[in-house]
């Protein structure tokens, strides 16, 4: 087991002088504007350990409580951050402590159920036996989410392995149409059981841009990654077409926090296939 432990720190500080612990490899959505109903997504993975298909699957329940405008459906929501970040330059992605590990582009898709019960799911085309992180952004106004994995011979995995590895606001700075805000963001309740991690609201906030990072542990032939999301609230100013609760998400290659302790350690626990659960600061 030491020697497994040395090997894992050895190997990330040597990838870390290379710079390579802070390149992302994002799973993209090229071309993907909205797309309506159960739908397979144009994605792809560049540099990633496999290729990946993206569906959406819904519970058909489309309508608003005004009965217009369809609420179940997907769309891209690429958030890129151009600086400086302060209050007359508000961005939507400008947290530079996750720009400094991910880059300055969040490539999210934004998952759409006002009133309705919807699935986003990532199917690999091969196992996948490395680390990645899952991005769960803007839970929020009674919004309920869980996550699930499946191995590659669709066996459930005990999702209590899994690891929150960091949580907080994406934006600094807010721009609410009329004021800029400085407003953090209050992140989910995150829950984590042998069969999912559950990500619960905390409070009835409408503008809210809170991120919950989740990681798989290596070496299981990870082969599906499940997000269902339930839109329990719709407010009097989204019975509009085209609006509804919403979450974005985004997968990526695991990007270690350069120099973290935490970081090392929770690299060697994985490798001895040991339980971990570190908020990285």
């Amino acid at each position: 087991m030491r020697a497994l432990i040395c090997f894992a720190i050895v190997t990330c500080f040597s990838v870390t002088l290379n710079s390579d612990c802070t390149a992302q490899n994002f799973v993209e959505f090229p071309g993907q504007n909205q797309t309506y109903g159960d739908h397979t997504l144009n994605s792809s993975w560049v540099g990633g350990p496999t290729g990946v298909t993206v569906t959406f699957d819904s519970d058909d329940v489309t309508m608003h409580e005004d009965g217009n405008g369809s609420s179940q459906r997907t769309a891209r929501n690429t958030q890129t951050f151009t600086g400086p970040s302060d209050p007359s330059n508000p961005q939507n992605y400008d947290n530079l402590s996750l720009i400094s590990r991910y880059g300055n582009r969040l490539p999210l898709i934004q998952q759409m159920s006002a009133n309705g019960t919807s699935n986003l799911s990532f199917l690999f085309d091969d196992p996948v036996n490395e680390a990645l992180d899952l991005f769960i952004t803007d839970v929020d106004n009674s919004d309920f989410v869980t996550v699930r994995a499946f191995n590659d011979q669709g066996v459930a995995m005990d999702m209590d392995q899994w690891t929150l590895v960091d949580e907080g606001d994406l934006s600094l700075y807010k721009d609410t149409g009329t004021v800029f805000s400085d407003i953090i963001a209050p992140v989910p309740t995150t829950v984590f059981n042998s069969s999912e991690i559950s990500l619960t609201a905390i409070d009835d906030s409408n503008y809210n841009r809170s991120f919950s990072i989740l990681r798989n542990p290596i070496g299981q032939n990870l082969g599906r990654i499940e997000i269902t999301f339930v839109g329990t609230k719709n407010s009097p100013d989204r019975d509009n077409p085209n609006t509804g609760s919403h979450i974005y998400a985004a997968l990526t290659t695991a990007v270690p926090e350069p120099g973290s302790f935490a970081m090392l350690l929770g690299l060697a626990l994985a490798v001895t296939g040991q339980r971990r659960r570190f908020i990285l600061p």
